[in-house]
């Protein structure tokens, strides 16, 4: 599949999702959230998003992710992050999404998780 925001790469059971953007944001939210849920239409076991590229991310992209981790829940899968950015680590435990998340330092160890 051709995206503009991410990049897909399949691991067996597993998809690699990885974000292309440096920023989610404005605009590019409404893109991001249509390729996501095209992307969780796979109807994969498992979903680990590479967030090395992303520097920052609005409240609209991290709702995205949230839907994203709802759906593939739903259908019993797992969702696991990798490569958060500092501000994005930051980000994520000052509103306590590192609770809603499996998240990992490198994409080696998510997808061997």
């Amino acid at each position: 599949m051709n995206f503009k925001t991410i990049k897909t790469d399949q691991y067996d059971n597993k998809v690699l999702v990885t974000i292309i953007e440096k920023r989610i944001y404005l605009g590019i939210t409404d893109i991001f959230r249509e390729e996501m849920i095209r992307v969780t239409e796979s109807k994969m076991k498992e979903l680990v998003i590479n967030l090395e590229n992303v520097a920052v991310m609005n409240s609209a992209g991290l709702g995205v992710l949230i839907m994203v981790r709802d759906i593939i829940n739903k259908e019993k899968g797992r969702i696991k992050l990798s490569n958060l950015q500092p501000l994005m680590l930051d980000i994520f435990s000052r509103m306590r999404l590192d609770t809603l998340f499996e998240i990992y330092k490198t994409t080696d160890e998510a997808l061997a998780g």
